[in-house]
C-alpha cells in the first residue's frame, strides 16, 4: 500500500470512503440490474394474474349470456306455444327488462322470417341470410363482436349513436318432437365489455399508467373502442417463452405487456379472443429510479462523515487499534486461543477489548451449541413431519372412503350434495339424484352368507362405476343403498341413466349363481329446493315405490310423474 499516504489519519479516512464505496456501489448496481429485472418479473406475472382474471370473469359473463338463451329456449313457451303468440312479446321484454345490455332479442321461424322481438324491431323481416339464424338453426351459437348498422338505425337515439357493435348469442327451438321451430337469438351491446373491464381494473389504474385491452384473433384491438386502428397488440408469439413480454406498441414507447386466453364459450367455436394487460417499462421501474437516487444521495452523505469521523478519531485511536486489530486477524486466521489484550490503550480501547473476547468466547461456544442443537431439531421435525403426513392422509382417506366397495361413504356423499347444492343455487341448472338399493339382498346373505354379501356390493360397485360418466359421484350410503349424482341433468336424463344402471346390473355375470338386480329412484334438484336433503328424501320416496312395484325397475322419472 506504498501508494497511500504514510499518516494514519489519511490512510483511515480512505478506507472508510473506500467502506462507504463498497457497501454503496453493488447496492446501486444491484438496484440497477437485479432489483430492476426482479421487479419486471414479478410485475410481468402481477400482470399476467390480472389479465387472466379479466379473462375468466370475461368468459364467464359470456358463457352466462349464452345459457340465458339456451335456458330461455328450452322453456314450454318456446316449445310448445304456436309462433304468433303473444306471450313471446312479453316473455322477450322480460328478458331484456334483467339485462339491459341486450340491445335486441328475437325468435325467427324456420325460414327465417323473425315473429317476435324486442320493441317489434325486425318484426316480419327477414334474417335468413345473418350468420347467427344459419348458424343457429344446427345448434347453440356465439358470435364474434360486429357493426349492426341496420339495427343500429332502429335503436334509440341514445343507443344509435355512432356504429353500434354487437355480440349474437344464438339457440335453436325445438318442439316436444325435437324437431326445430325457430332459432332465438339476442344482440348483446358491446359496451358491457367496458362494464367487466372496469370492474376487474385497479383503482389506481390510472395513476400507474396500466391500460387493459381485449384482443381479437387478428391481434387487433377490439376494447377500448376507437383504438383499432391506433394500437396494434404484441404478437402471440412474443409471449411463447414466459407469461409477459416487453417491447414497443408502435408508438414509440416500451410497455411491459401480459396476456390470457379468453376461454371458449361453446366447444368448437373458438373466438380466439385475448386479454393484453400494458404498462410503460418507465412507470414499473420509477420506483426503481427513485430508490437509486436515495442510494446515491446517501453513499455521499456517509462518505462525507465517514471522511470527518475519521481525520477526527485516527490520531487518538491509532496505535491501540492497530495493535488490537493485528490480534483479532490472529483470531480471524483461526488461532482461537490469541486472546484480545491491549495494556497500553485508553480505558475505553481496554473496555472494547475485553468486551470483543468475550463475545469472541461466547460466539465460539453458542456456534457449537447451535449446530448441534440445529442437527437434531430437524432430525425431530423431519420425523414428525413425515408421521403428521401420513397419518392426515390415512385419516382422509378413511373418514370419506367405504372400505368394502371403495367408493366414497356416507360422509363424503353428504360433502358434495353440500358442494353441488350451493352450486346450483349461485349458478342455476339442475343436477339429478339416484338412490339404489339391491333387491332381495337379505336372501343373499342368507343363503351365502356375508362374504357372498361382500362380493356382491363389490359386483354391483364395480358395475356402477362403468354405467355412470366421469363427472358424476357414486357412494355407498348403507348396507345395500348406494346414491347416483348426475350434475347438470333434466328429470329426462336421470331417469334414463337410471334405466340404464338398472338394465346394466341385471344383465351383468355376479359372483354367485342367481342375477342380481336394483331397484332405482329417481329424483331432480332445483335453485327453487331450499333443502339439499329434499331431493334425497324424494329419491328414497320413489325407491320405496320401485320396490313396492315390483323391484328391478326404475320410478320418478317423468312418465312416472305424470
Amino acid at each position: 500500500m506504498t501508494f497511500l499516504p504514510d499518516s494514519f489519519r489519511n490512510r483511515l479516512a480512505l478506507l472508510f470512503v473506500g467502506l462507504a464505496l463498497l457497501v454503496g456501489l453493488p447496492t446501486y448496481l444491484y438496484l440497477d440490474h437485479v432489483y430492476a429485472a426482479r421487479l419486471i418479473r414479478d410485475r410481468g406475472e402481477a400482470l399476467r394474474d390480472l389479465a387472466s382474471a379479466v379473462a375468466a370473469v370475461l368468459g364467464e359473463n359470456l358463457r352466462e349470456r349464452q345459457r340465458e338463451i339456451e335456458l330461455l329456449a328450452q322453456t314450454p313457451l318456446y316449445r310448445r306455444a304456436p309462433l304468433d303468440s303473444p306471450d313471446f312479446q312479453a316473455s322477450l321484454e322480460r328478458v331484456q327488462e334483467s339485462y339491459p345490455q341486450y340491445s335486441w332479442i328475437g325468435l325467427a321461424d324456420p325460414q327465417g322470417t323473425v315473429r317476435a322481438a324486442t320493441g317489434k324491431l325486425l318484426v316480419g323481416k327477414s334474417v335468413a341470410q345473418r350468420p347467427w339464424f344459419i348458424n343457429g338453426l344446427q345448434g347453440s351459437f356465439f358470435g364474434d363482436l360486429h357493426e349492426a348498422l341496420l339495427l343500429s338505425k332502429l335503436l334509440p337515439q341514445a343507443e344509435g349513436q355512432g356504429p353500434v357493435r354487437f355480440i349474437d348469442f344464438a339457440s335453436p327451438v325445438f318442439d316436444e318432437s325435437g324437431r326445430v321451430r325457430g332459432v332465438l337469438a339476442s344482440h348483446a351491446h358491446w359496451r358491457w365489455a367496458a362494464e367487466v373491464v372496469q370492474v376487474m381494473t385497479p383503482h389506481d389504474a390510472e395513476s400507474n399508467a396500466l391500460d387493459v385491452f381485449i384482443v381479437n384473433q387478428d391481434n387487433v384491438v377490439i376494447y377500448p373502442e376507437g383504438q383499432e386502428k391506433a394500437l396494434l397488440a404484441p404478437d402471440k408469439a412474443a409471449f411463447n417463452s414466459r407469461a409477459y413480454s416487453t417491447g414497443g406498441w408502435g408508438d414509440g414507447v416500451s410497455y411491459l405487456s401480459a396476456t390470457a386466453q379468453v376461454r371458449e364459450i361453446i366447444p368448437g367455436q373458438h373466438l380466439g379472443w385475448r386479454i393484453v394487460v400494458r404498462q410503460p417499462t418507465a412507470r414499473t421501474l420509477a420506483d426503481v429510479r427513485d430508490l437509486q437516487r436515495v442510494v446515491l444521495l446517501a453513499l455521499v452523505g456517509a462518505t462525507a462523515l465517514f471522511l470527518v469521523l475519521a481525520w477526527w478519531s485516527a490520531s487518538r485511536f491509532s496505535r491501540p487499534l492497530e495493535r488490537l486489530a493485528a490480534l483479532a486477524h490472529r483470531i480471524e486466521a483461526g488461532d482461537e486461543k490469541t486472546r484480545l489484550e491491549v495494556t497500553d490503550a485508553p480505558q475505553e480501547i481496554r473496555g472494547l477489548a475485553a468486551a470483543l473476547q468475550d463475545m469472541a468466547d461466547a460466539l465460539l461456544s453458542h456456534q457449537e451449541a447451535l449446530a448441534q442443537s440445529n442437527a437434531q431439531l430437524e432430525e425431530k421435525v423431519s420425523e414428525r413431519t413425515a408421521a403428521l403426513a401420513q397419518a392426515n392422509a390415512e385419516l382422509h382417506q378413511l373418514a370419506r372412503r367405504d372400505a368394502l366397495t371403495s367408493l366414497a361413504n356416507r360422509f363424503a356423499a353428504n360433502e358434495r350434495l353440500q358442494d353441488e347444492f350451493l352450486r346450483m343455487r349461485r349458478h342455476g341448472g339442475s343436477y339429478g339424484l339416484l338412490m339404489l338399493d339391491i333387491d332381495f339382498f337379505k336372501r343373499i346373505n342368507d343363503t351365502l352368507g356375508h362374504a357372498g354379501g361382500d362380493e356382491v356390493l363389490r359386483h354391483v360397485a364395480a358395475t356402477l362405476r362403468t354405467l355412470v360418466r366421469e363427472s358424476d359421484f357414486i357412494a355407498r350410503v348403507g348396507g345395500e343403498e348406494f346414491m347416483v349424482l348426475l350434475p347438470e341433468s333434466s328429470l329426462a336424463d336421470a331417469a334414463r341413466v337410471g334405466e340404464k344402471i338398472r338394465a346394466g346390473i341385471a344383465a351383468s355375470q355376479p359372483p354367485i349363481d342367481r342375477q342380481v338386480t336394483v331397484s332405482v329412484g329417481v329424483a331432480l334438484a332445483t335453485p327453487e329446493q331450499e333443502d339439499m336433503d329434499l331431493a334425497v328424501r324424494q329419491a328414497d320416496t320413489q325407491l320405496y315405490r320401485a320396490k313396492e312395484a315390483g323391484r328391478n325397475r326404475v320410478a320418478g322419472g317423468p312418465q312416472s310423474a305424470a
